[in-house]
C-alpha cells in the first residue's frame, strides 16, 4: 500500500467536476451528520423515560457499539468492491431512517434492539463513503481542500442538530428521533444532486489505472504496509487517550453534584464541533502547504495538554476553555485521517478497506478506553486517571514522530 507518486495514471488530470455535485457532497455532508446526532445522548435520556433499567440500556448501547466497530472493515471493503457508492449511501441513509421510526414508535426490546443494529450497520459505510465520493470527485491532488470541506460541514451539522434536537427534546422525547427520520429527506435530495457521471470509480477506492479500476493490489501484499500500520497505532492511541476525556470530567462534575452539570455538558459538545467547522477547511488548505505530520502532531498533541490540565484544574470553567482545544483535535484528525490514509494506499484499490481497518482499530479503542479508565479513576482517583491518558496520548505523537513518515506527495 506505498504511495507511487510516479504513477501517471494515478495522478493524470481529470475533467472539471460540476460545482452541483461539489455542493451536493457539502450538504450531504452536513445532513447526515444531522441524522447521526440523533443516536447520541438522545438514546439514553429516551430509553430511560420509557421505563428501561439501566442494565437494558447499557445492553443496548454496547450493541450498537459492537456492530457499528464490526461494520467498519467490511463496509470499506463493499465501497471498493462496487460501483454505485450513491446507491450503498442511499440505502444506508435509508436504514437509518428506518431505525429512527422504530425508536420513536415501538420503544419495546426487540424493536429497539433491531433499530440499533439498523443504525450501527451504516457506520462502516457512511464514513468512508464520504471521504470515497470526495476522492471520486476531485481526485488525490485535490483531495485534501475537499475533506476540509467535508469535516466542515459535518461539524456545523453536527453543532447544528445537537442544539436544536435539544430544544425540541423538551416537546416530546420522541420528537428528535421523529426529526432524525425527517432530515433524512434533504440528506436523500442532497445525495441525488451528486451526478453518477461526476464520479471516478479508479479514483474512489484508489486504484493504480484509472482505465482498469478492478484492478487492485493483492491483499496479501496490501497487509505489507508499514507505515499504515503504525498510522492506525497512532489513532489507536489518540482515541484512547480522547474517548474518556469529557466522559471522565463531565462525570466528575455530576459526583460533585455541580447543579450546572448538563448546561456544561451540552456547552462541551457544541464548542468544539463549532471551533471544528471553522477550522477544518482552513487545515484543508494548509495540509499541502505545512505538510501532515506537523498538523497531526499538534492535534494529537493537544489532547495530552487538555488530560494534564484536567487532572490538576477540576473547574467547570476550566473544561469549557479548554474545549476549543478539542475542537483543534477534531479537525485535525477529521482531516487528516482519510487523507494520510489516501496517501498511503495511493494506487492499492483498497483505500475504504483501510479507512474501515482505521475505523475499527480506532473504535476497539475507545471502548476499551472507557471501560479501563472508569476502574483507574474509581480505584486511584481522577488526577490520576487523567494522566494516565495524557501518557497514552503522549505515547500516540511519539509512534507518529518516529514511525510514520511525512506522506504528502
Amino acid at each position: 500500500m506505498r504511495h507511487n507518486p510516479q504513477n501517471p495514471a494515478a495522478g493524470s488530470p481529470r475533467p472539471p467536476v460540476s460545482r452541483q455535485s461539489l455542493r451536493g457532497l457539502d450538504w450531504l455532508n452536513f445532513f447526515v451528520a444531522d441524522v447521526q446526532t440523533a443516536f447520541g445522548p438522545f438514546v439514553v435520556v429516551y430509553l430511560a423515560y420509557q421505563g428501561w433499567q439501566p442494565t437494558h440500556i447499557g445492553l443496548v448501547l454496547a450493541l450498537g457499539g459492537i456492530i457499528s466497530i464490526a461494520s467498519q472493515a467490511p463496509g470499506g471493503a463493499l465501497i471498493d468492491a462496487v460501483s454505485s457508492e450513491r446507491l450503498l449511501v442511499g440505502i444506508a441513509i435509508g436504514l437509518i431512517a428506518a431505525g429512527a421510526l422504530l425508536f420513536a414508535l415501538w420503544p419495546s426490546f426487540w424493536p429497539i434492539i433491531v433499530a440499533v443494529a439498523l443504525q450501527g450497520s451504516t457506520g462502516g459505510v457512511i464514513r468512508a463513503a464520504l471521504s470515497a465520493l470526495g476522492l471520486g470527485l476531485v481526485g488525490h491532488r485535490a483531495l485534501s481542500g475537499r475533506l476540509g470541506r467535508n469535516q466542515s460541514f459535518k461539524s456545523f451539522g453536527n453543532a447544528t442538530t445537537a442544539a436544536m434536537m435539544g430544544a425540541i427534546s423538551l416537546l416530546s422525547v420522541r420528537a428528535p428521533f421523529y426529526a432524525a427520520a425527517l432530515l433524512c429527506i434533504p440528506a436523500v435530495v442532497s445525495l441525488l444532486t451528486i451526478r453518477g457521471e461526476d464520479i471516478d470509480y479508479g479514483r474512489v477506492r484508489s486504484a493504480a489505472d484509472r482505465s482498469r479500476p478492478r484492478n487492485s493490489l493483492r491483499l496479501r501484499d496490501a497487509a505489507q504496509n508499514h507505515h499504515l500500520h503504525a498510522f492506525v497505532a497512532c489513532l489507536v492511541l489518540f482515541q484512547f487517550a480522547n474517548a474518556s476525556l469529557i466522559p471522565l470530567a463531565t462525570g466528575r462534575l455530576g459526583a460533585g453534584h455541580d447543579n450546572t452539570a448538563e448546561l456544561v455538558t451540552a456547552a462541551a459538545v457544541v464548542i468544539p464541533e463549532l471551533i471544528a467547522a471553522l477550522l477544518a477547511i482552513w487545515i484543508g488548505r494548509r495540509t499541502d502547504e505545512m505538510g501532515r505530520k506537523p498538523l497531526l502532531l499538534l492535534g494529537l498533541g493537544v489532547v495530552g495538554i487538555r488530560a494534564m490540565v484536567f487532572a490538576i484544574a477540576p473547574g467547570q470553567w476550566i473544561l469549557l476553555a479548554l474545549q476549543p482545544l478539542d475542537g483543534i483535535t477534531a479537525a485535525v484528525i477529521g482531516v487528516m485521517m482519510p487523507l494520510v490514509i489516501a496517501d498511503l494506499t495511493r494506487g492499492t484499490g483498497h483505500y475504504n478497506l483501510a479507512q474501515g481497518y482505521a475505523g475499527t482499530a480506532m473504535g476497539i479503542g475507545a471502548s476499551i478506553s472507557t471501560g479501563i479508565s472508569g476502574y483507574v479513576v474509581q480505584y486511584f482517583g481522577y488526577a490520576t486517571g487523567f494522566l494516565c491518558l495524557a501518557a497514552v496520548g503522549l505515547m500516540g505523537c511519539a509512534v507518529l514522530y518516529w514511525l510514520v513518515p511525512e506522506t504528502k506527495p
